[in-house]
């Protein structure tokens, strides 16, 4: 078997949906880590459903000249923090909520991909220098971008 097979064969995500990883992500992890991962410990790494960061609400209403206003509330500790911004995409308005309340990331790969009715979001962040790789599947593909980004920064922001 070759190595891309072999990689294939041992990726929790291509064992779970039958289609692979961002090729880069699979060749940052080494391939006895693949073997040993199970769905759960993959999610655990790359899906985290604790942090310092939770997602209360998001919504986007169309502005002028194209671009639309977000308005996002996050819990972060035990305060509940409501941000506005007005870009002309999500993924431009959550980045600049998230550094306006102190989680800042620069995205450095972003890739979707369908899964059945859902939308899978890969998503390799960096902050001061440390690289993490997260990921988010849900039905809305805006949605399962902005829970990637999320879990990057929670796993960032540890």
């Amino acid at each position: 078997m070759n190595a891309l097979a072999s990689s294939f064969a041992t990726d929790p995500f291509h064992g779970r949906f039958g289609c692979a990883l961002p090729r880069t992500m699979r060749d940052e992890i080494t391939e006895s880590t693949w073997r040993t991962m199970t769905w759960t410990a993959f999610t655990d790494r790359f899906s985290p459903t604790t942090g310092p960061l939770r997602l209360g609400s998001w919504t986007g209403t169309r502005a002028s000249g194209g671009k639309i206003e977000f308005d996002a509330t996050f819990g972060i500790g035990d305060t509940i923090i409501a941000c506005a911004a007005t870009t002309y995409g999500p993924i431009e308005a959550l980045t600049s909520m998230l550094h306006d309340a102190g989680f800042r990331i620069e995205i450095l790969s972003f890739h979707q991909q369908i899964i059945g009715d859902e939308t899978a979001t890969f998503v390799l962040t960096e902050h001061d220098g440390r690289r993490e790789w997260s990921m988010s599947i849900e039905p809305d593909a805006t949605l399962s971008a902005v829970r990637a980004i999320i879990a990057g920064a929670n796993i960032l922001h540890r």
